[in-house]
């Protein structure tokens, strides 16, 4: 009788050691942010032909239209602090809370949009704020159509 449930236990040991091994290999951290040269990840800086105001106004009709997992985004703050607009949201994945940051700067001609997505615990996401950032910026480009530089 004990071998019939050490065996599952075992089994189950090795299946989440495995699982926490890959992620931590092939997803090492748990940010990901856009950066003007794209960064090791290829996530570029956005800039369009706008101003924050209205950039930010876009990005607040845009988050709550956005959904992971089956649940919509959540709008947690929105300032404008001299020539720059800050979006926070809350993004739900599955059990957890992943926090989501534009970051919206008047530049000559226009405004730069950066996005950071990070994971409240754990030290790998299986490239899940990745795809939040790929996702609002997606949802950006679609928006600001042409604008885009």
């Amino acid at each position: 009788m004990k071998k019939i449930v050490i065996i599952p236990v075992i089994l189950f040991v090795v299946i989440v050691a495995t699982t926490l091994l890959i992620a931590r290999t092939f997803f090492p951290d748990n940010v990901a942010e856009t950066a003007p040269d794209g960064g090791a990840k290829d996530l570029k800086t956005r800039v369009y032909k706008t101003d924050p105001a209205n950039a930010a106004k876009i990005a607040l009709e845009t988050i709550p239209t956005l959904s992971s997992w089956g649940s919509n985004w959540k709008l947690t703050e929105n300032k404008i602090e001299n020539d720059t607009a800050i979006v926070k949201a809350e993004v739900p994945v599955v059990f957890f809370t992943d926090d989501l940051e534009v970051k919206i700067k008047q530049t000559t001609g226009g405004v730069t949009v950066d996005v950071r997505s990070n994971s409240r615990v754990g030290k790998s996401d299986f490239g899940e704020n990745r795809r939040h950032v790929v996702q609002i910026l997606e949802a950006l480009d679609k928006k600001f159509g042409s604008q885009n530089q």
